[in-house]
């Protein structure tokens, strides 16, 4: 049980500042200040928990190698820790992303004044199943289009690795 502990012990400040980012969305509610807030804090808490960890996972021995090329501060992170660290920054940015528009349907849902903003820019009146529809397949589309970016990114940013 230790030795699991001592494996799972280097994340744990990143842990700390998600549970803090998840009290100050039960904090905010649904007020005019967690609309912007939440999404933001939807998509920045797993972008820094996955940075951290490839931060953490860069191979020493490259660390070790950038240093005896004389590398250290900003260009040791720039040259060796941050192409090390991508894949997982990377990781972090399609959870985020995940996790956005998880928030943003929530959002469109509770946190509206007339519970489904939708409607107001579709259409007047009350939802029908159309517009649901419209809805949905709307915020797919936008999904679907981020993930393929991060996608198109990915391949630019990371054409050094071998496929």
């Amino acid at each position: 049980m230790r030795r699991a502990h001592a494996r799972n012990a280097p994340d744990a400040p990143a842990l700390r500042w998600l549970g803090g980012a998840l009290l100050a969305a039960l904090w905010l509610g649904g007020s005019e200040t967690a609309r912007p807030a939440l999404p933001a804090l939807s998509l920045l808490a797993p972008l820094l928990y996955q940075t951290v960890r490839g931060i953490r996972a860069a191979d020493p021995a490259l660390v070790e190698t950038g240093r005896s090329h004389g590398l250290n501060g900003w260009a040791l992170y720039w040259h060796v820790l941050l192409p090390g660290a991508l894949p997982f920054i990377l990781t972090g940015l399609r959870q985020g992303l995940g996790l956005l528009w998880l928030i943003l349907i929530a959002l469109e849902l509770f946190a509206t004044p007339t519970r489904l903003g939708i409607p107001q820019w579709l259409g007047s009146g009350p939802p029908g199943a159309t517009t649901l529809l419209l809805a949905i397949a709307l915020y797919a589309a936008l999904s679907v289009g981020s993930g393929a970016l991060v996608s198109a990114l990915e391949r630019w940013l990371l054409r050094w690795r071998p496929r």
